[in-house]
């Protein structure tokens, strides 16, 4: 590790190495000491030389406490001791001890999602262990692990173990932006300033602390949440610390962190019974060679996304372009705001409570107000003129059908929360109980039914007037949509017409029931994935699911019967272009799975689909449908732009933004790891000539020969050209890729709109 570093051909040798110096440094990420342009500043797209960190915790990797000598401090010392990835112990012991004293480093309780990492910080074991595990740093695009970007945990994922490694990664940091992902940022980020400001001024991390005041000061620090862990968080966190909504990111994940510690997880069951000087001299040699592994295979990686993303980036700005002229085209004014609108949210990297989002439109609901304000209107239509009625009647009309109505409410809820199968004593009452409540409804609807519309009554037989109690759930109501033998009598205008405009009233309220249903059971889902391990956990999480999906068929069934009923009362008509057929394969979620049904719709189908002359395809895995309930159109009007779908337009947005950016990114990343191999090469010509270079003094003055310096300048070389053959065969391998990126940069703008003829 040494060797390698050119300890040997610098001052002091071994004994005067820096912390950190040993590491092995990412060559594609910014560092204006090696790999950006000069006149950097004068350049625009200043997020090309922004460094996206990635902070997490693994417990796999404790460390047991022995009573062993041989394991004890004096008797298995670290032997690199903060020369590479791990931090020099006893600077680190005093560091904690230091801010477990301090008043208010307890940390604050959660406000967002109970998020695993929240509920271990101060509860992850400790009894019979040294550590509890391991906390680290990570490059997010590149999985390199940082210098002084590792440390142990001394009890649970506490914030002071985080903000050493995070300053410690800082401390080597030389660039203009930092994006920092960590599973719990929005917890963790909120009085980092305030806990940094208590650290000691001659900690051994202390230049990363005076790096992160200078980008928290100029604004240039921003927080995400990993792809993967922020569907566990509340909506406000997954607007506000979303990788997609975060321009200049590209399509990087944030979680690099669990793809370096799957690397390092087979060794836990060594590392849980070393020594604490032993764990940290093989946490040392592991990391040194998981990142030289990635550097030597640098080149194939970005060469394969490269591949990947210029074709994916093809049919993600074709798909945005026509998105964009076809809402353009309705009404440009709408694009012009939506532009508006991101361009606030691109530039306030705070986004703080109450910040407009654009990728969100407050829940559309209908508010108890708003449903008697429709009721209203639906009594006041009773006492149309035209329909013959006068107030009272008409006003109870409506009570009327509105208690058939929710008489067929009740009985779609019954089975679910009163199942037939054998109970208990109170839950066989407690169904005996709701049963006779249901008949005795069913009767006071009788009576109603006999004053307001008699004609139907008069066609009831004895069991449909006075229905027993194992009838009382499938006898039929005869509202005005299913009259007895389909009988249409006459005088029913006004009941029919209070009766249509109820059940478009019920449909819009169970269509809004069932997207809410939908969006939980979404998080619901991720949250069991990312969380819940074990058969009881499992259990339980999958008895909520059950429940949810419950939910989900009911306002799904209560949808399709109430549409039943107002097709047999209006029949067809242009009300079946907003409230379509539900099928199964509609209840679907609007998230994720929507950035795949764009990705993989082709450019004529999402042309036809954006114009609104055919529906989405049919589907499996690679061409996914989308529900018609997310949205609404009009065929004699064109597309309706509704706020729902100025949503997705910039969905779709940044999504085409972020594979441009995303290309650019590896294009400058490619320009990058050739130029640090460069200056690689350039350090070890100025390390050939050892004699100008080494200061030992007079106790390594036997070493100090011809020979010595012989072999010292002949290794120097040796790494000069292995680095300058790097570099030339890896410019040769970007070569063609590069042009190709140019390419498609040359056609397509920031934005993602694609400037070739649709032809093309």
């Amino acid at each position: 590790m040494f060797k390698r570093s050119g300890r040997g051909h610098e001052p002091g040798g071994i004994a005067a190495t820096p912390l950190g110096a040993c590491a092995v440094r990412c060559p594609a990420c910014p560092d204006l000491d090696m790999n950006v342009p000069f006149g950097w500043a004068t350049k625009p797209f200043q997020w090309l030389y922004r460094v996206i960190l990635s902070l997490d915790a693994n417990f796999r990797l404790n460390n047991k406490l022995t009573r062993s000598k041989v394991h004890d401090e004096h008797h298995d010392p670290n032997l690199s001791e903060g020369c590479a990835y791990m931090p020099p112990r006893k600077e680190y012991n005093d560091y904690l001890d230091m801010m477990e004293k301090k008043a208010g480093i307890i940390e604050e309780p959660s406000d967002c999602s109970q998020f695993g990492a929240l509920a271990l910080a101060n509860t992850k074991g400790g009894k019979g262990m040294r550590s509890t595990g391991v906390a680290g740093c990570f490059c997010a695009r590149h999985e390199f692990v940082q210098p002084l970007g590792l440390a142990v945990l001394r009890k649970g994922e506490r914030y002071m173990t985080m903000d050493w490694v995070f300053c410690g990664a800082l401390s080597f940091l030389r660039c203009v932006e930092i994006t920092v992902s960590y599973d719990i940022a929005c917890q963790w980020s909120k009085r980092l300033h305030e806990r940094l400001r208590d650290m000691a001024p001659g900690c051994k991390v202390s230049p990363g602390v005076t790096e992160f005041f200078k980008h928290h000061v100029n604004g240039t620090i921003t927080y995400v949440v990993p792809k993967f862990h922020l569907y566990a968080h509340k909506l406000f966190c997954q607007l506000r610390y979303a990788f997609g909504w975060l321009f200049g990111t590209g399509l990087t994940d944030g979680e690099a962190c669990e793809r370096a510690w799957s690397g390092a997880n087979p060794a836990a069951s060594s590392l849980r019974e070393m020594g604490s000087g032993g764990m940290s001299d093989t946490m040392d040699d592991m990391c040194s060679a998981w990142n030289w592994r990635k550097l030597c295979g640098i080149a194939d990686l970005l060469c394969d996304r490269m591949e990947r993303c210029l074709r994916d980036a093809l049919v993600q700005t074709r798909i945005f372009t026509e998105f964009t002229e076809a809402i353009e085209a309705e009404e440009p004014k709408r694009v012009h705001e939506a532009r508006v609108a991101l361009r606030t949210w691109d530039q306030d990297p705070v986004k703080k409570m109450g910040t407009a989002c654009p990728y969100y439109i407050e829940d559309t609901a209908l508010s108890a107000l708003e449903i008697e304000l429709q009721t209203a209107q639906v009594q006041s239509l009773a006492s149309d003129p035209s329909l013959r009625l006068d107030a009272q009647e008409g006003a109870a009309l409506v009570d009327h059908i509105r208690r058939g109505l929710k008489i067929e409410d009740d009985r779609s809820r019954f089975s679910s929360r009163y199942p037939t199968s054998d109970g208990t004593t109170a839950q066989v009452t407690a169904r005996t109980y709701a049963m006779k409540q249901h008949v005795h409804e069913i009767l006071r609807f009788r009576d109603e039914q006999k004053d307001l519309t008699p004609r139907v009554y008069a066609l009831l037989t004895p069991n449909e007037r006075d229905p027993e109690p194992h009838e009382a759930l499938t006898v039929p109501l005869y509202l005005p949509s299913s009259p007895p033998d389909n009988d249409n009598p006459s005088g029913s205008d006004a009941a029919r017409a209070i009766e249509a405009n109820l059940r478009r009233i019920s449909m819009l309220l169970e269509l809004e029931r069932l997207r809410h249903h939908l969006r939980l059971k979404g998080c619901l889902n991720r949250v069991k994935i990312a969380n819940v391990t074990g058969q009881h956990n499992n259990t339980r999480a999958r008895e909520a699911q059950d429940s949810l999906q419950a939910e989900i068929n009911v306002a799904a069934d209560s949808y399709r019967r109430h549409r039943r009923a107002y097709f047999a009362l209006l029949g067809k008509g242009d009300w079946e272009k907003s409230l379509r057929k539900l099928k199964t394969k509609d209840c679907r979620g609007l998230g994720d799975r929507l950035i795949e049904q764009i990705e993989n719709m082709s450019l004529k189908s999402a042309r036809e689909f954006l114009a609104g002359r055919r529906e989405a395809d049919s589907s499996g895995e690679t061409r996914y449908e989308l529900s018609w309930i997310w949205f609404n159109r009009s065929e004699e009007l064109g597309m309706k732009i509704t706020d729902e779908l100025m949503v997705e337009w910039c969905k779709s947005r940044a999504r085409a933004q972020h594979y441009v950016q995303e290309i650019c990114l590896l294009d400058e990343e490619m320009r990058r790891v050739t130029q640090h191999s460069e200056s690689m090469a350039k350090i070890w010509e100025i390390r050939s000539n050892p004699e100008e270079r080494m200061d030992f003094g007079d106790a390594h003055a036997y070493a100090v020969d011809k020979g010595w310096e012989d072999g010292a300048r002949a290794y120097a070389l040796k790494q000069s050209l292995l680095r300058r053959s790097q570099a030339a065969k890896w410019r040769a391998q970007f070569s063609e890729l590069r042009a190709s990126a140019g390419r498609f940069l040359a056609l397509h703008t920031d934005e993602g709109l694609s400037l070739e003829s649709p032809e093309a």
